[in-house]
């Protein structure tokens, strides 16, 4: 069966500064979609930060030396 996924309600207080900017910036009322956004990535990031800590445990930290020649192999 294919279709929206299940949602949750959740309810947040957030600054009226941020409420301000997110209001300018969604015209059209999409908070909820805006702000499921924003949660999804933030949750990448975690695991993400979960996962080099736990691949840095168990292997020797990268040099700068190291990390500047992928960057150039990269480019």
């Amino acid at each position: 069966m294919t279709g929206s996924p299940e949602r949750a309600k959740k309810s947040v207080t957030i600054p009226t500064d941020h409420d301000e900017s997110c209001e300018s910036l969604l015209p059209d009322g999409s908070f909820s979609a805006y702000a499921s956004t924003a949660l999804r990535r933030q949750v990448e990031r975690d695991n993400l930060a979960q996962l080099v800590d736990e691949m840095s445990a168990l292997h020797d930290p990268i040099s700068d030396a190291e990390i500047e020649e992928r960057v150039r192999e990269l480019a």
